[in-house]
């Protein structure tokens, strides 16, 4: 188990990146609460960030060649990571990311950084659904890279086709799903805090109807 849970929730409180309230999703959900990494805009906030899965990566360590951070938000994920590992634990480890659209001239290729070859690491936001791990497994795997762990910040406990993406993709692919907070401790941390209370009835309601057991 991770052992800065409540801290890195309260990081994400404060930092404004978790929010309580009512938010109509992508998906057409109305949500108690919206997750959003991209609000770590600026340098000390990404290395705020990316430090805890820096520190899940030194206290679990886990094996790989390379991280790879798919575009969009992986790609500055994956790269201050990388820092974050170099700059806390001396932790030298490569990082790549992929083009949306593959180059044809000069730095010609589907992927930015290292040579994608070996063992991934891929690391991003939330997992919600499991298709943009999906597709970066696949993308690799087309090059014969070997993917066997996910790391996100946050797992949102959400169904894919029919279970748990994470356990799907688990199932499916033999890729094991790390985060760093899932929703459980949200809503445990929510539970636990009296400046919380009022939103604890909308999430248990959002969590009996959305969360996958």
């Amino acid at each position: 188990m991770f052992n800065k849970k409540q801290e890195f929730i309260e990081f994400t409180i404060n930092e404004k990146i978790l929010n309580f309230g009512n938010f109509t999703l992508k998906s057409g959900r109305h949500s108690p609460y919206f997750f959003n990494t991209g609000l770590c805009n600026n340098g000390k906030l990404l290395a705020e960030l990316t430090s805890y899965y820096a520190d899940y990566i030194q206290n679990y360590p886990l094996s790989y060649d390379f991280i790879f951070g798919p575009a969009y938000k992986g790609i500055t994920l994956c790269s201050s990571i990388s820092q974050s590992l170099f700059n806390k634990y001396s932790i030298i480890s490569s990082y790549a990311f992929n083009r949306k659209e593959k180059k044809t001239h000069g730095d010609i290729g589907s992927f930015v950084g290292c040579e994608i070859k070996g063992k991934a690491l891929i690391v991003d936001d939330v997992i919600s659904s499991g298709s943009s791990i999906i597709e970066s497994y696949n993308l690799l795997a087309k090059h014969n890279v070997i993917c066997s762990d996910i790391l996100v910040a946050f797992n949102r406990m959400e169904v894919g086709n029919k279970l748990m993406a994470a356990q799907e993709i688990s199932d499916n692919y033999d890729i094991k799903t790390h985060y760093l907070i899932n929703l459980d401790d949200i809503y445990d941390y929510v539970k636990s805090n009296s400046q919380y209370k009022k939103h604890v009835q909308a999430m248990e309601a959002y969590i009996s109807r959305y969360k996958v057991s």
